[in-house]
């Protein structure tokens, strides 16, 4: 097996442990919504953006070594490199590999990633509440799609 493929799943396991983390986080706030104090509310909705934020970026981070170390790409850090990298995911690589997420899991993806550049751009307090529940709720299942996607691309690809 190549090196690359112990690194993903290794990868994958730590992203599953944080969804698990985030999904434990999000029945806490849903059970202390309504009651909780200002401070602890706060407290919820950032733990929850962040545990979105840090979902997201690991699974950027499985896309780049993918990049890296499959396609042989350099990976531009300009500005759009983030959308770029996600795009070229969901398309071949042409004489290399065939897409490595469906279109369905990309369009998933592409919502994280939105939510995770405003999350890192705007103060907690100035976080839409609802919103940032309706992406921790998601990201269970956004994960689940990239991580099943990711196994079948993986079973395709020589172990060389």
């Amino acid at each position: 097996m190549r090196g690359i493929f112990v690194d993903i799943e290794n990868e994958l396991i730590d992203i599953a442990h944080e969804v698990e983390m985030l999904a434990r986080g999000t029945e806490i706030y849903i059970n202390q919504e309504e009651k909780a104090e200002p401070a602890l509310a706060w407290l919820l909705v950032q733990g929850l953006a962040s545990g979105v934020e840090k979902v997201y970026t690991g699974c950027e981070r499985v896309m780049s070594m993918i990049a890296r170390g499959i396609d042989n790409a350099k990976i531009e850090t300009e500005d759009g490199w983030h959308i770029s990298l996600l795009k070229r995911m969901a398309h071949p690589f042409p004489e290399i590999r065939p897409a490595v997420i469906e279109q369905d899991t990309y369009r998933a993806l592409d919502r994280l990633r939105a939510f995770r550049h405003r999350q890192r751009n705007v103060y907690g307090l100035g976080l839409d509440a609802d919103i940032v529940l309706e992406r921790a709720l998601e990201t269970t299942h956004v994960f689940g799609r990239f991580r099943d996607d990711l196994e079948a691309f993986l079973r395709r690809q020589p172990s060389g």
